[in-house]
């Protein structure tokens, strides 16, 4: 017990979250960690009754540092619903989850249910799918040859996420269209936002970073939004009941920053997803909104889809109701 404490609080501490990043960054040169997670789940699906397929995003990753139950996510989903099985990552959007489950379609044994989280930037915003690591270009094109997970899929020194010089200097010239600062470029944010450290930030730079997380303009003929139809598509292909979830911003903070125009901005983003998911899968129905206030997040300064215990609490069981009523 106290050795586990004390990897609890070497987990929480910065300088040990900076350290893992970096082993993270290079395992991923030569891990293809969507792949690794479809023949993780492969696996677990050919040999367990599965009652849930979780295609999470990192809001089923992260806890916060107020934190004194950790439960994660997938965790709490399998003390209400059973035996879950979870393919996640950091950014992970409609298109892997696509992929993932147009990979499982080719076996024969089914979970019950799918869940899939999904903040809403993953999918479509310039700052998420351009990148060349958060985008997952490189894993994108190796899940597209391989056929299906009715064998083993091999995700050693094939795809991984990392970006050359000319890839990031390509991804920081990309424009942005932002509802709040106009004509914009991926670089012009990056240059302000990056290496200031921790929050809390001065007021400005706060209200900066919520506007390149979801102030870019999405319009209903952006071809970004035909990744949400094809993940429809596959799991309509797929046919077990799913249950999708919108993984919601602080809305309180952005509101704070943007008064009446935040809310409303992001949730006109959620009218096109849930509508191009649907030209995929007409049974599917808008994903899940469940309400939270800015305590439930892991830390509504920083902008990000991270939920904090209270937060997931809400989050599981809002999940394990529309589950069962599939």
């Amino acid at each position: 017990m106290a050795l586990s404490s004390a990897l609890h609080r070497a987990q929480g501490s910065v300088r040990v979250q900076r350290q893992l990043s970096k082993i993270r960054r290079l395992r991923s040169r030569m891990i293809d960690v969507p792949l690794q997670q479809v023949e993780q789940a492969r696996r677990r699906l050919a040999t367990e009754d599965v009652d849930v397929l979780l295609l999470g995003d990192s809001s089923t990753l992260c806890w916060s540092l107020r934190d004194t139950d950790r439960t994660l996510l997938p965790a709490m989903l399998g003390q209400r619903l059973g035996n879950v099985v979870t393919l996640a990552g950091p950014g992970f959007g409609s298109s892997i989850y696509a992929e993932a489950t147009r990979l499982l379609t080719a076996m024969d044994r089914r979970p019950k249910a799918v869940v899939f989280t999904l903040a809403l930037r993953t999918t479509t915003a310039t700052h998420i799918v351009a990148d060349p690591i958060t985008g997952y270009h490189r894993s994108l094109a190796a899940m597209a040859k391989v056929p299906g997970a009715h064998r083993r899929i091999r995700y050693v020194g094939r795809g991984g996420s990392f970006a050359t010089d000319e890839e990031r200097d390509a991804f920081l010239a990309q424009p942005v269209e932002s509802r709040w600062n106009g004509a914009r470029t991926i670089g012009w944010y990056r240059q302000q936002l990056v290496g200031t450290g921790l929050p809390p930030w001065p007021i400005e730079l706060e209200k900066l970073r919520f506007d390149y997380f979801y102030g870019e303009q999405l319009h209903a003929d952006d071809p970004r939004l035909d990744s949400l139809t094809s993940l429809g598509r596959r799991l309509e292909e797929y046919g077990v009941p799913t249950v999708g979830v919108w993984t919601r911003p602080p809305m309180q903070r952005g509101e704070m920053h943007f008064p009446g125009e935040f809310e409303a901005h992001v949730r006109s983003h959620k009218v096109l997803q849930d509508e191009a998911l649907a030209r995929g899968c007409a049974d599917l129905g808008p994903m899940l909104d469940i309400d939270l206030e800015d305590e439930d997040f892991e830390d509504s300064f920083n902008a990000t889809e991270h939920f904090a215990h209270s937060g997931r609490v809400k989050v599981a069981d809002a999940i394990a109701e529309a589950v069962r009523a599939r």
